[in-house]
C-alpha cells in the first residue's frame, strides 16, 4: 500500500502536537511522520503536570509544557532528539500490528525503529511495553492512540541532547496522588548518537510501505492552526486535570 512520507517540523510545540491530531484524524493511508520540536515538556493525557516535571522551573525558563492527545508518560522534545510518528488506518495490510491492541502496537512499530537503529549499528533493545534502549539509558519513549479510524504510534529519539536537562525536566515528583493519575517510570536515559539523515532513511525503508514524500494540504495547514490555539495553547488543557478537559 502507498502512504505519505513526511517530514514536517512546525515552529511551535502546540502547533506540532496538534499536527499530529489532525494528521489522525483524517488518517486514510499509511503515514510516517519525522518531526523535531522546540524544548519543551510533553506529557500524557491523563497526566497530571505539576507532578511530572517542576512547572514553575518550565516556567522560569519559557520551556512549554504540552499536553499530546495520546497516553504515556512525560518526553523531553527540543535540541537533539528526533520524534517520530506512525499512523495507520484500519485496514491496512503488512504492519501486523494488532491494531486492537496497545501492547502489540507498540512492539511492532518500536521492531522498526530498533531494526532502523541496528542498520546503523547502535546496538538497541525494545523494553515492554514501550521503551527502547541501548547499554546506557533509555533512547526512545512511545505513546499510542487507538481508534476505529486505525493507529498512532508516536516515540522519541534521543539523539545528542543535554542528559541532565532530559532528566531534571522528566522526572516525576514523590508526591503521592490522590487520584490515579498515570505516572511516568523514571529511567536513566542514554544518547544513541545515530546519524539523523541514516536513521530515517532506513526507517522509512523498513515501514513496510512504498511512503511517497509528501508535504501537508492547505486543509490540514489550516486545521492544525486553528486547533494549535483553541486546544494545545490553553493552559486549561496543558496544565488543568485531565479528568476536566472534555469540552476542550
Amino acid at each position: 500500500m502507498t502512504g505519505r512520507f513526511l517530514d514536517v517540523t512546525l515552529g511551535d510545540p502546540f502547533s506540532n502536537l496538534a499536527l499530529e491530531e489532525v494528521l489522525f484524524m483524517g488518517l486514510r493511508v499509511p503515514t510516517l511522520r519525522v518531526w523535531s520540536n522546540q524544548r519543551s515538556v510533553i506529557i500524557g493525557r491523563a497526566q497530571l503536570a505539576r507532578f511530572e516535571t517542576d512547572v514553575e522551573y518550565c516556567r522560569g525558563r519559557s520551556i512549554p509544557i504540552v499536553r499530546r492527545f495520546t497516553a504515556g508518560g512525560a518526553v523531553y522534545n527540543g535540541p537533539g532528539n528526533l520524534n517520530w510518528s506512525f499512523f495507520v488506518p484500519r485496514g491496512a495490510d503488512g504492519t501486523g500490528a494488532g491494531l486492537g491492541d496497545a501492547n502489540r502496537v507498540f512492539a511492532s512499530f518500536a521492531s522498526h525503529v530498533v531494526r532502523a537503529l541496528r542498520a546503523c549499528r547502535v546496538d538497541c533493545e525494545f523494553e515492554a511495553p514501550n521503551r527502547i534502549f541501548d547499554r546506557h539509558g533509555k533512547i526512545s519513549g512511545m505513546a499510542a492512540y487507538i481508534s476505529k479510524r486505525g493507529a498512532l504510534c508516536h516515540g522519541t529519539l534521543l539523539i545528542n541532547a543535554n542528559l541532565e536537562e532530559v532528566e531534571m525536566l522528566t522526572r516525576p515528583g514523590a508526591e503521592e496522588l490522590v487520584r490515579r493519575y498515570p505516572r511516568s517510570r523514571f529511567a536513566p536515559v542514554s544518547n544513541c548518537r545515530v546519524e539523523t539523515h541514516d536513521f530515517v532513511s532506513k526507517l522509512a525503508e523498513g515501514s513496510g510501505y512504498d511512503l511517497e514524500k509528501d508535504r501537508l494540504t492547505a486543509a490540514e495547514s489550516e486545521s492544525t492552526l486553528r486547533l494549535a490555539v483553541s486546544k494545545y495553547a490553553d493552559d486549561r488543557w496543558n496544565l488543568g486535570d485531565p479528568f476536566s478537559l472534555d469540552d476542550l
